[in-house]
């Protein structure tokens, strides 16, 4: 094996940064992350660096912050920083140890030049050596986007943009005809523009697709040239099929290097015990939401799909979704700080696994929401559920003597249809609950 795998982190550090200061609006940092074409700011200050997240704008801006606050008081993260001479296998190990998405690189002078994440490392090893005979079809565990038709109002669908990596489908027919995401959604906060329009006002089009066919190299080297963290995948009628993001390219890496690296000099074996901890923990850590241990949403797709398929096949009997709400849960946070909304959410979590049958799946949907899958079950029994749990969790005290109750939506799968409308029906019925008096369950009659 050349040196090739085994580069020094400087060769192979973003060098393009963009720095801002503590001083800064929320909104100054948003024009300048857009105006750059970056996701992440960069910050100086005795010494230390910070790093800026678009991640962390989106969360602030969700749970009530203000364009005009200062970064100071926002979610700005401290990150550790290695010379620019290390080897990438000491700096895979740091990344996995801290948790952190990257590592600053200093020089010689310790000023900071530039920064790395765990993809440009495993990049630098040349993945696409490795992927070039699978095809995306493959690996494809069928992720849905959030989609919507081109006829819905932006503001009415923001909820639905949590992450960087969030961005709204436009769809007709099941073809995507458009994508806003979350830089777009920036520039109309900043800007204080209306987002009273429909999502065809906002839209970039054409979409940047990936068939089914195209092997793991071509989706990898489209998403390096697009500056994507994921591509959209269609069938061969163009329809919309699902999601493949970075990680999934690099999970199914991750078990093809080791396999190689295994064979190599004494140089290797730290990055292969790295690889090996992290292949092993991979397709959990990909199915649990963290802070809850309960699924995430890939897991409900998963298991939404498996439930789909078994009526489709077996003509069993009908299933039913359920999905939760946290009332007024930002005044939870606002009140009694982030930390305690958390152990709030962990002890939900852990109430609702144990309230779950083991034939059941309970996953955290994103925020304070939770989604239920229920295997053989009615409409009206699921909602005999959801009213169950509610009371349970009304006359239940969380951490620091926190009351909370829940609102719910209800509704059973009909035979037939597809994915996103039954979770869209179910959606409704829960808006429906929270504007309502909230602490109430709501059943979608129509199937």
């Amino acid at each position: 094996m050349n040196a090739l795998y085994l580069p020094a982190i400087g060769s192979i550090a973003q060098r393009t940064l963009v720095r801002g200061d503590f001083g800064m609006t929320v909104r100054a940092a948003a024009e300048l992350m857009h105006a750059q074409g970056v996701n992440s700011l960069l910050i100086e200050e005795d010494a230390q660096h910070f790093i800026f997240f678009i991640d962390e704008l989106l969360a602030f801006m969700h749970e009530g912050g203000t364009v005009h606050a200062l970064l100071r008081d926002a979610p700005v993260r401290k990150i550790a920083c290695l010379e620019e001479s290390i080897k990438v296998n000491h700096a895979l190990d740091l990344l996995e140890q801290s948790g952190q998405r990257y590592l600053g690189v200093l020089n010689q002078q310790a000023r900071l030049i530039g920064l790395i994440s765990s993809n440009d490392i495993l990049h630098s090893i040349d993945p696409a050596v490795l992927l070039e005979r699978r095809v995306v079809g493959d690996i494809f565990a069928r992720k849905m986007p959030v989609m919507f038709t081109a006829d819905w109002i932006l503001e009415d669908v923001l909820h639905h943009l949590r992450k960087w990596d969030d961005s709204i489908v436009v769809v007709e027919a099941g073809r995507a005809i458009g994508l806003i995401s979350p830089q777009q959604v920036f520039g109309v906060m900043t800007q204080e523009k209306s987002a009273q329009h429909p999502l065809s006002h906002y839209m970039v089009s054409p979409v940047v697709t990936t068939p089914l066919s195209s092997s793991l190299q071509q989706a990898l080297v489209q998403m390096r040239e697009n500056k994507m963290h994921h591509v959209i995948v269609v069938d061969e009628q163009q329809r919309v099929v699902g999601l493949v993001t970075q990680s999934e390219l690099i999970g199914y890496a991750y078990g093809s290097w080791i396999n190689i690296m295994q064979n190599q000099a004494a140089e290797l074996q730290a990055l292969v015990a790295s690889l090996e901890q992290r292949a092993r923990g991979f397709e959990q850590l990909t199915l649990m939401d963290d802070l809850t241990g309960l699924g995430n949403r890939r897991l409900f797709h998963q298991q939404l799909q498996a439930e789909i398929e078994r009526m489709r096949r077996y003509r069993a009997g009908p299933f039913s979704l359920v999905i939760f709400d946290v009332d007024h849960f930002k005044k939870v946070n606002d009140v009694h700080g982030h930390l305690a909304g958390d152990a709030a959410l962990r002890a939900l979590g852990g109430e609702l696994n144990s309230f779950t049958r083991s034939s059941d799946t309970a996953c955290r949907w994103g925020g304070e929401e939770f989604a239920v899958l229920l295997s053989s079950t009615t409409l009206e029994a699921a909602g005999v559920f959801a009213t169950r749990f509610k009371i349970l969790i009304e006359n239940l005290e969380f951490p620091q003597g926190l009351k909370i109750t829940i609102s719910a939506g209800v509704g059973e799968y009909g035979l037939g249809e597809a994915e996103n409308p039954f979770f869209e029906r179910v959606d409704q019925a829960l808006y429906r609950a929270k504007t309502k008096e909230r602490n109430r369950v709501e059943l979608d009659e129509v199937k």
